[in-house]
């Protein structure tokens, strides 16, 4: 799920990216509200976080921006504002839900899935994803199937897995891959092209490519069900 954060206080933003990057999701991070305004003009996000006190533009009327635009997408706002004034302001503007500042990431974690599962709740969604003429991958099971078959992967072979296939059609930068995998921590970025190519070298079909200067992305091929 790609999500965008509006957050300018940096060690909050860093830890929720890195967080929310652990849970599988792509965050596209944003310090002011000016910025967000013009993104939201180029492209629609599928999970939107907002901090209420921003610079330039405040996070409400970006709020009242994507609400706008983007009517059934959820939205958090966070804030250390507690009264009730901001609080139904938000509300009135069309967040999902208000968070107040600090708070722990696993509720705020538990807030996105609520959500979702609300939004979701009329369509119950298949577990399995086509990705080729062969290739399934089951949500249930968070396993990859070929034909039949299952695929066996080392553990981090299989955390990769699961980053592309929450972010099918999506391009993967070497970046998120660190902070997924590796939680952050320093690696070569050889290390992590050996990660993607015993991968791609244990995959039947080309449905892991590379592209360069950019990073990664899985797709369903032309022949998927």
């Amino acid at each position: 799920m790609k999500i965008l954060l509006l957050e300018d206080e940096f060690l909050l933003s860093r830890s929720i990216r890195t967080y929310l990057l652990s849970r599988g999701h792509l965050v596209d991070h944003y310090d002011n509200g000016k910025d967000v305004l013009k993104v939201i003009e180029e492209k629609q996000h599928d999970f939107y976080i907002l901090d209420i006190n921003t610079p330039l533009i405040g996070g409400l009327e970006c709020l009242e921006a994507i609400a706008a635009k983007f009517p059934n997408i959820p939205k958090i706002m966070i804030s250390a504002y507690n009264d009730i004034e901001h609080i139904s302001s938000a509300f009135d503007l069309g967040c999902s839900d208000y968070l107040k500042k600090p708070f722990n990431l696993k509720e705020l974690q538990i807030r996105i899935e609520l959500l979702l599962n609300k939004s979701n709740a009329v369509d119950v969604p298949n577990p399995i994803i086509h990705l080729s003429e062969h290739y399934t991958f089951n949500k249930e099971t968070n396993l990859l199937y070929y034909d039949d078959s299952v695929q066996r992967f080392t553990k981090k072979e299989h955390s990769l897995i699961l980053l592309f296939i929450s972010n099918l059609g999506q391009i993967i930068t070497d970046e998120s891959i660190q902070s997924f995998i590796w939680n952050g921590e320093e690696v070569e970025s050889s290390t992590i092209r050996s990660l993607v190519n015993r991968v791609r070298n244990k995959l039947k079909e080309d449905i892991l490519q590379n592209i360069r200067g950019f990073g990664y992305v899985m797709a369903r091929t032309a022949n998927a069900k």
